[in-house]
């Protein structure tokens, strides 16, 4: 038996769960050229931010899409154009992520790096995977396109519209 006794109250603990915020820090688009000549290269930057709680992981996808003014006979398919742009620059704040395209090509293009899926502990088939979380102040995500000098007159007017889908997951098996 006792005859002195306390007890205290611990009040107010919460728990939530954390979030991921994937953004832009300025534009959320690329802005290429859209006269590109043969040999031309265009580059362009998007900074990735992540204003969450956690950090997270980040995935991209490419693709793109016949986008073009047919000015010419020989109207190329959306394919063709991206099999003539070669991948110059890709990086993602100071890695260079060019060695995560696979490709039979001595240089990758974007129809290389729209189609390089990865493995299958992926939910999904995401062309560049498991990169580092922008972070809150901001990551650049750069690509560089250079159209082929051998496409010759008949790419005249065509053109493919490229969107790049970017996955900040928890982890990259989600």
């Amino acid at each position: 038996m006792a005859y002195f006794s306390d007890s205290e109250n611990s009040t107010g603990n919460r728990i939530s769960a954390g979030t991921l915020n994937l953004g832009f820090a300025e534009s959320a688009s690329f802005s290429f050229s859209t006269a590109l000549a043969p040999g031309t290269e265009i580059t362009d930057t998007v900074r990735l931010v992540n204003a969450g709680t956690i950090a997270g992981s980040l995935d991209v996808d490419f693709d793109y899409v016949e986008s073009d003014s047919a000015q010419n006979d020989s109207d190329e398919s959306a394919s063709a154009v991206a099999e003539n742009l070669t991948v110059v620059t890709l990086t993602y704040g100071e890695t260079d992520l060019t060695d995560q395209i696979t490709t039979d090509n001595p240089s990758p293009t974007l129809a290389d790096l729209a189609d390089n899926a990865h493995g299958s502990d992926e939910t999904t088939q995401n062309d560049l995977v498991d990169l580092d979380d922008p972070g809150n102040s901001g990551t650049k995500f750069t690509i560089g396109l250079e159209l082929a000098k051998s496409v010759g007159n008949s790419f005249q007017g065509d053109g493919v519209e490229i969107t790049a889908t970017f996955h900040l997951n928890q982890h990259d098996s989600q």
